[in-house]
């Protein structure tokens, strides 16, 4: 099956990790957008923002974004591909579904923001809202978006199927973890919650708990933490540097103030490292009590008495590295992989989405006759 992906990188993810790594597992053609230098591209990039609408409902639309939509729906032309799938709905698709009726085969597109944000509501419900039949499947990563999504795309055409993990790259380390502190990571920034972070340390700190916390974080998040003096902080570090942090944690301390999915927690549970985090959005999709502890939103004494009980007996956090592990193969490439390949192939023979016949994709697909995709429009 021949695939084209539009793809993106973000400057926080690692090199393994990220949505873009779809398209290396599938073995798809890809096509990303690229900086640019040069008083000439800088004219056209000033030139696109004088004449090109405002595009506030988008988090991250540039003019390379528009040119990489662009590239895509030509080379769609030439090799004429059995599918084009969106890796980003949420920023990079915009010009593609206002000239739909220029690509030559279904698009597929993957969403990855709460579906209770403004921006994402204004997009679908405003903005896009005479286009999105342009949208031959959707695919959402954690549950919850599951309601929003089928009421604006409509059931049939939305599917639930996880994010991925790269598990061999991120792997555990043989041999014991110190054993004179118990270490805790916490990892990014992007909706999580640093104020119930701050209480944790300062709880820990006030107990005299023998907790050492490792945040990687940016440095304009630094101020968030003043007062905490058992935090070590770590900024623009290899993918090996973090795992290696993830390796030698008891636990990664994740407080979140909402979420879909988050290589984070990928990440650290194919490390064999459990998670403690918050049982909000899609955080229960993929973490349940084998592979770490959730906790309510803005909980702080749950988690410092079970980091209290961790120092006390080390056995706690022991006790479910073998599952965090054991957990992350139920995401790992091969097996999104798996789940994907169904997907296109419902889709490029105009098959309609069973939301009830398979619950590992939070949909499924089945054949309900063999006639020609239902004409939508656009």
């Amino acid at each position: 099956m021949k695939i084209i992906y539009l793809v993106k990188r973000y400057h926080h993810h690692t090199a393994s990790g990220g949505y873009d790594r779809l398209a290396q597992a599938m073995g798809g053609t890809v096509v990303g957008r690229t900086g640019r230098g040069g008083l000439g591209n800088r004219v056209v990039r000033r030139l696109w923002r004088k004449w090109s609408r405002p595009r506030h409902y988008l988090l991250d639309y540039k003019d390379e974004d528009w040119l990489a939509e662009c590239k895509l729906l030509v080379r769609a032309n030439i090799k004429r591909p059995d599918i084009v799938h969106i890796l980003y709905g949420d920023d990079q698709l915009d010009t593609l579904l206002r000239w739909r009726r220029l690509l030559p085969c279904p698009l597929v597109a993957t969403f990855h923001l709460p579906a209770n944000r403004d921006s994402v509501k204004a997009r679908f419900e405003q903005h896009h809202k005479h286009i999105l039949g342009g949208i031959d499947a959707a695919i959402v990563v954690a549950r919850n978006q599951l309601p929003d999504f089928q009421r604006w795309l409509g059931p049939e055409r939305v599917v639930y199927i996880p994010h991925g993990i790269d598990t061999q790259r991120f792997c555990p380390e043989k041999g014991e973890l110190n054993r004179d502190v118990i270490r805790l990571v916490s990892v990014g920034e992007h909706m999580r919650d640093l104020e119930a972070l701050h209480r944790i340390m300062d709880e820990c700190r006030n107990l005299k708990l023998p907790v050492e916390f490792n945040v990687v974080i940016s440095e304009k998040c630094y101020p968030f933490f003043s007062g905490c003096s058992n935090v070590r902080f770590h900024t623009d570090i290899t993918e090996n540097q973090l795992i290696n942090l993830y390796r030698k944690a008891d636990a990664l301390l994740l407080p979140i103030l909402d979420a879909t999915a988050n290589n984070a927690v990928l990440e650290s549970m194919a490390c064999g490292t459990p998670v403690i985090s918050t049982a909000i959005g899609g955080i229960p999709d993929y973490v349940d009590e084998t592979a770490g502890w959730l906790f309510p939103k803005g909980e702080v004494d749950g988690i410092v008495g079970l980091i209290k009980a961790g120092c006390d007996n080390r056995e706690v956090f022991l006790s479910r590295r073998a599952g965090a592990r054991a957990k992350s193969f139920e995401f790992d490439w091969q097996q999104i992989k798996k789940q994907m390949l169904l997907l296109y192939e419902a889709v490029r023979n105009g098959l309609p989405i069973d939301l009830k016949s398979n619950t590992t994709l939070g949909g499924g697909f089945t054949k309900q006759g063999q006639g020609q995709r239902a004409e939508i429009k656009r």
